[in-house]
């Protein structure tokens, strides 16, 4: 989490608890938490153990702590489980903080006495504290300990970091009003003008500006950049309906295209050594077809027109029968640096391309994410990699360029999400799916024009979004500025 993140997402409340606690420690005593409470944490009984859990001992958990009252539980452990594991039971009203993962420094409030596992920390004041004026303390040092956590696979703070942390610990009647004050906030009641600290006022004042202008400004960002993104997919889909430029009368018909190209298939085919007949595609019904087309371009399957995840036939030519493998990033607007491996390892159980195949990423989320490229610059024109993807390989009737378009559509990636399967997490889409998938198909001359036009009018709008964006930055680097000057707190990268 940066500034910015916790900007944005905190509620004004705890930005205004931050600006409190800062003016605090100017005009109080310092102190540790360690100086006016004992800290402590749970544990977690033996998982190979049933009989230690499904008891009716509460058992909070750190992702459980959402900075307000617990009133709640998912799992619940034994008298035996509490024996024999660290965990401990907390009265009714312990304050609870977060110490690992993404939960790090936020609070609960027990209300039922509970046990919790190791990676919550539970507070006792020594001193006369409200709980109530400890739990703002640690709402708005959320984003110090998140800054002291950073690193490794997760956040994590220890007892050692909490116990460390500065506190102003001021009289009965202050903490009151301090926790009257943010709880209006919090309420959305506004701000009481009438509050005893009036620097604190302005200061507040301040920071409520700049959240509601970042927000209101992030959020037209965010929208002008989603409705680029809008306006590129419906470039798209006027490309491929037909409806991006014009038709001409004396382009060949694609049908006489769609002849050629499937004379070529089965002539490679023969070529490879590969005998019989290519499976039959199943015939293309009229509820099928999503859309009207021109007259002279033509309904075909994907699988008719593009060889679905071919083979490579290494030349005599290739240095010692090693063939480059890059990365699949490389293949999705990185610009490719290859390794090289031995043909023989990786002839088979890798996808196979080259230069001019478009590469598709079938793997959720990278398929959902629209990862898909046009495979040039390969050493030798050849390459392997991933069996994560699928490779459509046309040819010289048909345009990468155009192929690309059309996989880039938002419909072609929902239909492939509808089918997906695997288990959560690694799902993908069937290979059935790029060969059985309707595409339009127009005469060579139009995909050409379209092709070009395309990249006419994604230049246009790349060089807006570039805009939006340097105005996105310039925005979010002058409120850092403001806000490292408001919050004295450091940078942080991302968690």
């Amino acid at each position: 989490m940066t500034i910015l993140e916790f900007f944005k997402t905190v509620h004004p409340s705890v930005l205004a608890a931050k600006m409190i606690f800062r003016h605090l420690q100017e005009h109080y005593p310092v102190l540790k938490i360690a100086d006016i409470a004992d800290t402590t944490s749970g544990g977690t009984p033996n998982r190979g153990m049933p009989e230690y859990y499904n008891g009716d001992i509460p058992w909070v958990k750190s992702g459980e702590l959402k900075d307000g009252v617990i009133t709640t539980c998912d799992e619940y452990i034994t008298e035996a489980g509490l024996k024999n594991s660290s965990a401990k039971l907390f009265p009714k009203g312990t304050l609870l903080v977060a110490m690992y993962g993404a939960n790090i420094g936020k609070t609960g409030i027990l209300d039922f006495d509970a046990t919790t596992n190791q990676a919550v920390c539970a507070i006792f004041p020594k001193v006369d504290i409200s709980r109530e004026f400890l739990s703002w303390y640690f709402k708005q040092q959320r984003i110090d300990f998140i800054a002291v956590g950073k690193g490794g696979a997760q956040p994590n703070i220890s007892q050692t970091i909490i116990n460390n942390a500065s506190i102003v610990v001021p009289d009965e009647k202050v903490q009151k009003a301090i926790v009257k004050f943010l709880e209006r906030i919090e309420k959305g009641d506004g701000i009481d003008y009438d509050f005893f600290i009036p620097e604190v006022l302005k200061d507040v004042e301040t920071i409520y500006k700049y959240k509601n202008s970042y927000v209101t400004l992030s959020d037209s960002f965010e929208s002008q950049l989603t409705q680029l993104e809008n306006l590129n997919q419906a470039i798209l889909q006027e490309a491929v309906q037909g409806k991006l430029v014009p038709q001409d009368p004396n382009d060949e018909p694609a049908s006489e295209l769609l002849k050629r190209i499937k004379a070529e298939k089965a002539t490679l085919r023969q070529a490879q050594g590969k005998g019989k007949k290519e499976k039959p595609l199943p015939p293309i019904k009229p509820e099928e077809i999503p859309f009207e087309i021109p007259e002279n371009w033509v309904w075909c399957r994907l699988g008719e027109i593009c060889e679905v995840n071919p083979r490579n036939k290494v030349d005599d030519e290739i240095d010692a029968g090693f063939i480059p493998m890059p990365m699949v990033s490389q293949l999705f607007g990185v610009k490719p640096t290859y390794e090289v491996r031995k043909w023989g390892a990786i002839k088979k159980g890798f996808t196979h391309f080259a230069n001019n195949d478009v590469v598709i990423a079938k793997i959720t989320p990278c398929f959902e994410n629209s990862k898909a490229g046009i495979i040039s610059d390969l050493p030798n024109g050849i390459g392997a990699g991933t069996t994560e993807l699928n490779v459509l390989r046309g040819n010289q009737y048909i345009l990468p360029e155009y192929v690309y378009a059309f996989v880039k559509r938002i419909d072609f990636l929902k239909n492939g999400e509808r089918i997906m399967k695997g288990v959560a997490g690694q799902q993908r889409v069937p290979t059935d799916y790029f060969y059985n998938t309707l595409i339009p198909l127009p005469p060579l001359a139009e995909q050409k024009r379209i092709v070009a036009e395309i990249e006419k009018q994604f230049a246009k709008t790349k060089q807006l979004k570039e805009h939006i964006i340097a105005n996105q930055q310039a925005t979010e680097q002058l409120l850092k500025a403001l806000l490292h000057q408001a919050f004295e707190v450091k940078e942080m990268e991302e968690v």
